[in-house]
């Protein structure tokens, strides 16, 4: 009994170790972040990636309230990949924001069909797996049909790109 509780209070230790995460200590790195845009998860406005007087990146949008912090290595190294890699845009004021944050939804479903894709095996399969990536397939052809409609045209079913 005594080694399961040692074992708790280990992995209670380890995953703190990744909770104050930064991206270097204060004052010390130029702000990998400069220049660079994250879109808003409600309006789809390119929200500026600001520091925190800690040194973790953040987003705040005006219009909508929302304030985002990035937390963990995981989630700051995502965040560095994302602007650049442009999977996601961020809109303006001016465009319709309701299609830019469809966009971005097909963009993260096809990251997560690529992900799911990539574990598979060439020789045994998994079924879960495979299910899966058919609820992502499907996912991205619902969303992708709602942007169709938005948009104000059929799609016709051969249309729609699984990449």
């Amino acid at each position: 009994m005594e080694e399961i509780i040692m074992s708790k209070s280990a992995l209670r230790r380890s995953s703190r170790s990744n909770v104050n995460v930064t991206l270097a200590p204060p004052g010390t790195q130029e702000n990998p972040f400069a220049g660079k845009e994250f879109p808003c998860s409600i309006c789809g406005i390119g929200l500026e990636i600001r520091i925190t007087r800690k040194n973790k990146p953040c987003t705040l949008c005006l219009d909508c309230g929302i304030q985002t912090f990035f937390r963990r290595k995981e989630g700051i190294t995502r965040l560095l990949e994302i602007p650049n890699s442009g999977i996601l845009i961020s809109g303006d004021a001016s465009e319709p924001s309701r299609a830019v944050i469809l966009f971005n939804r097909i963009q993260q479903l096809h990251a997560q069909k690529k992900q799911l894709t990539d574990k598979q095996g060439l020789i045994l399969s998994d079924t879960d797996l495979q299910n899966a990536i058919c609820v992502v397939e499907n996912e991205i052809k619902r969303v992708q049909q709602e942007l169709s409609k938005l948009a104000g045209r059929k799609i016709r079913h051969k249309d729609i790109k699984l990449y």
